[in-house]
């Protein structure tokens, strides 16, 4: 088993760049998937000055055998 985690912004623009990622991701391995998983968290902005929450979006899968 193996685990591929994306992190996004929790905004449309963000989960929309993170839903792109996720389906490349999806088509270019071809993995067979065997639990997905979400957690919005809260982190510390770059600047330091203000919080700003991310969705974590894990998926634990097996590789195909092609």
């Amino acid at each position: 088993m193996r685990v591929q985690s994306f992190i996004g912004k929790a905004s449309v623009e963000g989960l929309h760049q993170m839903d792109t990622l996720i389906n490349d991701w999806i088509k270019r391995t071809r993995p067979k998937i065997l639990q997905i998983t979400q957690c919005p968290c809260s982190t510390t902005r770059h600047d330091g000055r203000d919080q700003e929450t991310i969705i974590v979006v894990t998926i634990l899968y097996q590789e195909s055998e092609v």
